[in-house]
């Protein structure tokens, strides 16, 4: 028998794996809403692309979460 949670566990794991994945921008912006500095200077509406450092740390993130994923996949299929 399949257990729920577990496999909810992995379907949860695997898709916030792939969104930072595919989107690290946009989860760098989401996760900062609102704390950056807004005396920035610069044109209305415009945003300030995140460091190459964060991105890369997004996306070991997404890759450690996608791993979690699939291993709680497997522990639910097995």
């Amino acid at each position: 028998m399949v257990d729920v949670r577990t496999l909810l566990a992995a379907i949860l794991g695997l898709l916030l794996g792939a969104l930072c994945l595919v989107a690290p921008g946009a989860v760098i912006r989401v996760h900062t809403v609102g704390r950056r500095p807004h005396d920035r200077g610069g044109g209305y509406g415009t945003d300030g692309d995140p460091s190459d450092r964060w991105l890369y740390l997004v996306r070991a993130v997404g890759v450690g979460l996608v791993l979690g994923g699939g291993y709680f996949g497997y522990v639910a299929a097995v």
